[in-house]
């Protein structure tokens, strides 16, 4: 994955999290309306739907690699097999 898309989705991470907890400092003072509830939890769902499509079209175009948990071992990488001695 190339440097710049990991930055962005971690910047991308980073306005979500702040977008949670300016959402919870509303929903906390006694002061705030809910509009300014509602307008920080949208900004967060909208944020993070579009971080996940994204991630998808970038894995969809190529840019992008997913794998698995475990990572596959490549054919010069496996280990050399022994031949069968039958006697």
């Amino acid at each position: 994955m190339p440097p710049l898309i990991k930055y962005l989705v971690v910047f991308t991470l980073c306005v979500i999290i702040y977008n949670l907890f300016k959402a919870f400092y509303h929903l906390s003072k006694r002061e705030s309306t809910p509009k300014q509830v509602v307008k920080s939890l949208a900004i967060r769902v909208g944020l993070s739907l579009t971080l996940f499509v994204s991630l998808l079209f970038a894995s969809y175009l190529g840019i992008i690699q997913p794998h698995g948990l475990v990572p596959v071992q490549k054919p010069a990488e496996q280990a050399i097999s022994l031949p069968d001695l039958d006697r």
